[in-house]
């Protein structure tokens, strides 16, 4: 991953959300959010044309999953297909970790 390492970008995921930049395209992952009144914890990957503003052309939610337990959460996150018909480290050595 270009601009950090992977395995601190999904750490980080626990703190707050991040964007990659890939192919032309900005992916904005949510970070681990805890719903209280489902008692869940969940992640999603919104993807948006890489613009001048940020946010501004929202194209699809990509990615999205929930569970009672947040390490499980942040474990899917990690080998489930995203995009691409890949894993999140099948395509971090194409993504470049962004701050937008």
């Amino acid at each position: 991953m270009q601009g950090g390492d992977a395995d601190e970008f999904i750490d980080y995921m626990n703190d707050g959300e991040a964007s990659v930049r890939h192919r032309g395209y900005v992916y904005r992952f949510s970070g681990l959010k805890y719903h209280p009144g489902r008692d869940t914890y969940s992640v999603s990957v919104e993807k948006y044309r890489f613009t001048r503003e940020p946010f501004e052309e929202f194209m699809e939610l990509v990615y999205n999953y929930e569970s009672d337990d947040p390490d499980d959460v942040l474990d899917h996150l990690a080998e489930d297909i995203l995009w691409d018909g890949k894993s999140f480290y099948e395509l971090e050595k194409a993504l470049t970790w962004i701050d937008w």
